[in-house]
């Protein structure tokens, strides 16, 4: 497989190389090709453009570990914009600090949404957005559907401007474009943001996938929480970057009680 220079640019020649091996699954509920996965995620990257998202934007995403989540947050770096991960059970308060920090203009959520999140959201005057995959049962082929709610109808709105880019198709993602902003910890003064570029990710992962040996041949159940440095980029881009398999919990979070049931289940050969 050709190097390549950019995380999108990796999964894309993985879905060309490998279209028809799991991808991601969902414990009891779906399973995703390679190349069901990059059309999914070329789909929602056209919501996001007719929606107003242009490069360079930031969007916050605070969702479970759900294949939503992993859908839009490579929908987001696809358009050449930034994802910024949030933790579903930060207060109001913190939820104010890090959409105001990192400069959002647009929060998704789940179906369901998240009060405190969108709250501080409103507050800010920032959209909100939701989204959801759907599975068809005429063709039993899974679709995803995606929504935009607009919430400032008071006041001019980046998104409400006019995007110079029509199609997904028109953009060419660079090794220097911001894909993902997350903040330190703040255990020693208030969290700091930290950019990092879609070359920073594509290597990162090609050096998780040589020291751990990777391949097309593994699968990894899902156990870190998504919106982590770990969980996101050891757990499940690096696992995606090799031709691997991604099993997420039902439950969208860590289940003890279902973890070794969905090891065996998925032929997991390792977790992090």
């Amino acid at each position: 497989m050709e190097t390549a220079t950019t995380l999108t640019g990796l999964l894309q020649a993985v879905a060309k190389k490998f279209p028809s091996r799991r991808a991601i699954s969902v414990a009891g509920k779906l399973d995703l090709t390679h190349s069901h996965l990059n059309h999914l995620v070329e789909s929602a990257a056209n919501h996001l453009i007719s929606a107003g998202i242009k490069p360079n934007d930031v969007v916050a995403l605070t969702f479970p570990n759900t294949v939503e989540y992993v859908i839009l947050f490579l929908a987001v770096i696809r358009v050449r914009a930034t994802a910024a991960p949030l933790n579903a059970a930060y207060t109001s308060e913190e939820f104010e600090f890090y959409l105001s920090d990192s400069e959002s203009k647009l929060l998704l959520t789940p179906l369901e949404g998240n009060e405190p999140a969108q709250a501080a959201a409103t507050k800010l005057k920032i959209q909100l957005g939701s989204a959801s995959l759907i599975k068809t049962t005429e063709e039993e082929e899974t679709k995803f559907s995606f929504s935009i709610s607009l919430n400032k109808p008071e006041s001019e709105s980046d998104l409400n401007s006019v995007n110079s880019v029509n199609s997904v198709s028109e953009l060419i993602n660079e090794p220097s474009d911001v894909a993902l902003f997350l903040h330190t910890s703040g255990t020693t003064s208030r969290p700091k943001g930290v950019p990092l570029s879609q070359h920073n990710l594509v290597s990162s992962v090609r050096n998780i996938e040589s020291v751990y040996r990777l391949s097309e041949s593994d699968s990894t159940v899902i156990v870190l929480p998504l919106f982590h440095v770990h969980g996101l980029i050891a757990g499940l881009l690096s696992s995606l970057g090799a031709g691997g398999a991604v099993a997420l919990p039902s439950a969208g979070r860590f289940s003890a009680s279902t973890f070794w049931k969905d090891m065996i289940q998925y032929n997991a050969t390792w977790y992090t």
